[in-house]
């Protein structure tokens, strides 16, 4: 279901004979130039702001394999061979799958108020985790694989919805044209009210941004070889938004 929002606004500066020219779209760099006004032309500033609310397309879950030796080798080991089984086995779905950061790190258990004679202090261990990031637009088979991973005891820190970048670019170039037709609409109107006439831009800006509202599953703290179903998971909207603004040249009829 999409949903749409539109706000507008607009006020008149002050005429100048000079003005910098920018534009700029969807995050790109600006332009500026120099454009001299006529005399009894008037500057309109004005600006839309139009939001939609979209379904993500594409699944994440993020996985971290993890082991703790007396020796930090071991541990790696341990991660190591994690690492290369849920790598393989991704891949052969057809997921896209990116390695996170690698950690290993000594932690000190807690020592005993009180040890039996000749009993010694328990011995430092090494920790060793890394992360594993898989994508997909296929629900069905990302959490297949979600669910196969942990049951070789990798844990799933985080399972969400995301705005793929052609799904964001696509929803925001309609955006950004809508939004553009009622810039030109409200100058067209605003230029009438003040008995002058709307002749063109003077500068034209557009950007645009996401909110993100996933819904998101947390899983910390997994028994590494738990006997569980797969996870589940369902998408919440997000909300796509852009706004326009720009100068517009009004003069007199």
């Amino acid at each position: 279901m999409t949903a749409h929002r539109a706000r507008s606004r607009f006020a008149v500066p002050a005429l100048g004979l000079l003005l910098l020219v920018a534009a700029a779209c969807d995050n790109a760099g600006a332009q500026t130039v120099q454009r001299a006004l006529p005399d009894d032309a008037t500057l309109l500033t004005l600006s839309e702001n139009a939001e939609r609310d979209v379904t993500p397309d594409t699944m994440r879950a993020r996985l971290m394999a993890q082991a703790t030796a007396e020796a930090a080798a071991t541990a790696q080991a341990s991660v190591n061979a994690a690492m290369a089984r849920a790598l393989t086995r991704a891949k052969a779905l057809g997921l896209e799958v990116e390695t996170g950061s690698y950690n290993t790190y000594q932690e000190n258990p807690v020592r005993p108020q009180t040890l039996p004679a000749g009993a010694k202090p328990p011995a430092p261990l090494w920790r060793a985790q890394q992360s594993l990031l898989l994508t997909s637009k296929d629900d069905a088979k990302l959490l297949e694989a979600v669910g196969a991973l942990q049951a070789e005891g990798l844990a799933l820190q985080d399972l969400g919805y995301t705005l793929s970048r052609e799904q964001q670019r696509a929803q925001q170039d309609e955006m950004f044209a809508e939004a553009l037709q009622r810039l030109a609409a409200r100058a067209e109107k605003a230029a009438a009210a003040l008995g002058l006439r709307f002749e063109g831009w003077a500068r034209v800006g557009l950007n645009g941004g996401v909110t993100t509202r996933p819904v998101m599953m947390k899983a910390m703290g997994m028994s590494a070889r738990a006997e569980a179903a797969p996870p589940v998971a369902a998408a919440g909207e997000q909300t796509i938004s852009v706004t326009v603004d720009g100068e517009a040249i009004l003069r007199r009829r």
